[in-house]
């Protein structure tokens, strides 16, 4: 069913207020047509009307469909009737009359130019709303294949996970793969965590910015004071395997003491993870990886994420946080979506915190993110 958005009947209305005020119309009336499949002439829905109890709906026959090539106006003394014609196709009609005097060319002028400007009114508000729709079709695909990607991975998620855990019963803990067998597990875990905020999403309006829905974990963080030191291990474990595997040199150093610090687990998980994945993907062969934890005075802690790597251009640095910016990096063999720093930069200012960027190319970069310190305990 074709309908009119409120924007058009804005528009209507202002072009109906026109007509009375200024060219004293009596009664006047937009109606928009709308095809039929049985090759009976179009219904017509009306827009709006002024006044509202003084202009009946019109049936079809009022307004007869004229050829493209007649572009003639249906002038009746002082009603007139006029196609809204765009680009060869007619949208709708307008009407309006008078009851004391005839139009005059001039006023005849004015009123086609109203009916121009409702025709082009016309024109965008179907496009939009077919743009919209269409919008609407891709998304509900696009939510469909997630949906469909989502419940594939859990069956072998699951298994990794079982897998692990009796791996883990086999292995004594001063076993050095032991701590490695615990990383598969804990990753596992926290895959499984992230796929269950997946599998209930927020709902998203088409017209709203996906930017601060588009966050896992969900957008709405919930701030608690958060062992640090925790997270942290849990990520030197897994980038240590990292490197070895990719001939990298990876060193943490934290401080004895690491305060407890006002964030989301899982969130803080993700940008740190985010940050340390990054370095050890753009550090050569033989190049160094380090995290460490700094305690500053006004209660803030910070982590710095530093390597020696390839570096980012001083022309990246003000797009560095957009999404799906990738700068030089784009033309490299380095897979990657341009998401990650966008999401950890978001899910940092969640959590009102900071992060601080230097880089100098074929060097390395260092980045370094603040958080607040939990005074309370």
């Amino acid at each position: 069913m074709l309908t009119a958005s409120s924007d058009l009947v804005t528009i209507a209305r202002s072009q109906i207020a026109l007509l009375t005020q200024s060219l004293g119309a009596g009664a006047s009336a937009v109606y928009l047509t709308e095809e039929t499949s049985d090759g009976m002439p179009p219904n017509l829905i009306q827009v709006v009307a002024y006044p509202d109890d003084n202009v009946p709906t019109l049936p079809p026959e009022t307004f007869p469909m004229l050829p493209t090539s007649e572009k003639g106006d249906l002038v009746r003394q002082r009603r007139m009737v006029l196609p809204l014609i765009y680009q060869e196709a007619i949208l709708g009609f307008l009407m309006t009359g008078r009851d004391d005097r005839d139009w005059t060319e001039p006023e005849q002028t004015q009123i086609q130019q109203v009916a121009n400007t409702l025709a082009v009114a016309c024109a965008l508000d179907r496009r939009c709303q077919w743009l919209e729709e269409n919008q609407r079709r891709v998304y509900e695909q696009q939510n469909h294949f997630l949906s469909s990607l989502l419940h594939q991975l859990r069956n072998p998620l699951t298994a990794i996970r079982t897998f692990s855990q009796l791996l883990l019963r086999r292995i004594m803990p001063e076993d050095p793969n032991h701590k490695f067998v615990s990383g598969i597990l804990r990753e596992a875990r926290h895959i499984q965590d992230l796929l269950a905020e997946a599998e209930h999403p927020t709902p998203l309006l088409l017209a709203q910015s996906k930017t601060g829905l588009a966050l896992l974990p969900a957008a709405e963080l919930e701030i608690l004071p958060t062992d640090l030191r925790e997270i942290l291990d849990a990520i030197s474990t897994a980038a240590s395997a990292i490197a070895q595997e990719r001939n990298l040199h990876f060193m943490a150093v934290f401080p004895e003491y690491i305060p407890l610090v006002l964030a989301n687990a899982a969130a803080l998980r993700e940008v740190l993870g985010n940050l340390v994945d990054n370095a050890l993907k753009y550090t050569p062969e033989e190049g160094c990886v380090g995290l460490s934890v700094s305690v500053l005075d006004g209660g803030y802690v910070s982590v710095i994420v530093q390597d020696t790597g390839v570096g980012i251009p001083a022309s990246d640095m003000t797009h560095l946080f957009e999404r799906s910016f990738r700068g030089r990096q784009a033309d490299g063999n380095i897979s990657g979506t341009g998401l990650g720093l966008a999401i950890a930069n978001d899910l940092i200012k969640k959590m009102h915190g900071n992060i601080q960027v230097s880089s100098q190319p074929d060097l390395g970069s260092i980045f370094t993110v603040n958080l607040k310190m939990n005074l309370e305990s």
